[in-house]
């Protein structure tokens, strides 16, 4: 959708940033600030304050990352569609995932952005969300379907108790919060990654989290 095919917003848009990398925060709420027709309401670091700075700000757009250290962006934009539903809210992630996309776009978001988006299509994606529209990244939904998780087990001799942990460390649980999930032991979740590790060649939960988002896990 072009630029001039939207109206004009007459009144400021109250945005909310959520992101738990401050210097991206930062960065957006620099880049967003100087635009008239935007007002900067607030920034988030972490999930257990979204709630609380909904209430706070009252914003009509959120820009909110997948990816929190106490939560999963995607589950919480479940909940914030379903409490506040005239709030917009637009993904603004690292993850370039047709999963995920398909993921958003079921809990009811109203956009899905890559961080590495510029400037001018972030303001498009306000002026489209607050004019009643959707805007995905149209290299996203192009993207090619993610791969068999069977032939995954088999590539990978993953285990379907691996496979599940997997999910969960993409979903931002801790070992801990698995362990709870799974009734298995700390220790247990703790062999288990270790050995997920080795298996699929990886050695810190960021690169496990891109595995399991590049094979659709």
């Amino acid at each position: 959708m072009q630029l001039k095919s939207l109206m004009t917003l007459t009144t400021k848009t109250k945005i909310l940033l959520i992101d738990d990398h401050q210097l991206f925060n930062d960065g957006v709420k620099s880049l967003l600030s100087s635009e008239p027709e935007i007002e900067i309401v607030g920034q988030v670091f972490e999930a257990k304050n979204i709630l609380y700075e909904i209430q706070k700000t009252s914003p009509q757009l959120l820009f909110l990352d997948i990816n929190l250290p106490d939560g999963n962006g995607i589950e919480l934009a479940k909940i914030i569609v379903k409490e506040y539903p005239r709030i917009k809210i637009i993904l603004l992630t690292m993850y370039d995932d047709h999963t995920l996309l398909k993921e958003a776009k079921k809990v009811g978001v109203h956009g899905y952005m890559l961080k590495n988006t510029s400037k001018k299509d972030l303001l498009l994606a306000v002026k489209t969300v607050m004019n009643g529209f959707t805007f995905f990244d149209e290299s996203i939904s192009k993207a090619s379907e993610p791969i068999n998780r069977e032939d995954i087990s088999k590539k990978y001799s993953l285990t379907e108790r691996e496979i599940e942990i997997v999910r969960f460390v993409k979903e931002g649980l801790d070992s801990y919060q698995i362990a709870d999930n799974m009734n298995l032991s700390y220790h247990t979740i703790k062999t288990h990654r270790r050995n997920i590790h080795f298996k699929i060649g990886t050695s810190t939960t960021p690169e496990m989290i891109r595995f399991a988002n590049e094979n659709g896990i």
